[in-house]
């Protein structure tokens, strides 16, 4: 049996920085990858760019939201005071579902596909559900008991439930008409906007505001 005293530390919080950096990195990167196999015509350059409008579009789109929620876990990293075991394990299934982000990607860069943009809205939600499960693990770790993180986390909850709202309703509308399911991805702004506010009104009296 082995001793507590004998176990080794866990990692710092600037190694899951790093090792986490490095995977939305990567994530990031192949994004581009369905639009290197793009063949462009002598002649025909402004026809063959039109038609990889969908990719174009999905890749902005991708390249938002994994830039998004790199920034929230770089700030649920500042808001923790050390990294536990419980949170190492949620940190690994968040970066598990960033990682997978490319896949959707390619498949709603393949037109109007119900197919592609369902899957697309599922791995939103899945991505934004494992990012506040990971802060779930933190907390049972003990490592964001701070009245800063505190209210951090309120304005966490009221994020994740803004995303959810936003990209649920398109997953029966896809059904129907895949671009109006798409389109309706805009909620997530007000409903974001929402959120922010909810997340304010549930602050206490007097204290500062700190935002993604």
């Amino acid at each position: 049996m082995v001793d507590d005293e004998d176990k080794p530390p866990p990692p710092t919080l600037d190694r899951v920085q790093a090792f986490s950096d490095g995977i939305f990195a990567i994530a990031i990167t192949l994004l581009i990858l369905p639009l290197t196999e793009a063949q462009i015509r002598d002649g025909q350059v402004v026809e063959d760019l039109l038609a990889l409008q969908h990719q174009f579009l999905a890749l902005f789109l991708s390249f938002a939201v994994i830039g998004r929620f790199w920034l929230l876990h770089h700030d649920d990293l500042r808001m923790m005071t050390a990294a536990g075991p419980k949170m190492l394990v949620g940190n690994l299934v968040f970066l598990f579902f960033v990682v997978l982000l490319p896949f959707p990607t390619a498949l709603l860069g393949d037109g109007d596909s119900a197919a592609g943009t369902i899957i697309y809205a599922l791995a939103l939600i899945a991505t934004s559900l494992s990012s506040l499960f990971m802060w779930l693990c933190a907390e049972r770790d003990g490592v964001t008991g701070s009245e800063r993180a505190r209210r951090w986390a309120h304005e966490k909850y009221w994020g994740t439930g803004a995303i959810v709202l936003a990209f649920l309703p398109s997953i029966p509308l896809a059904f129907v008409s895949p671009m109006w399911a798409r389109i309706s991805w805009a909620l997530a702004f007000p409903l974001g906007l929402l959120a922010d506010r909810l997340g304010e009104r549930r602050r206490p009296s007097g204290a500062s505001t700190q935002t993604p």
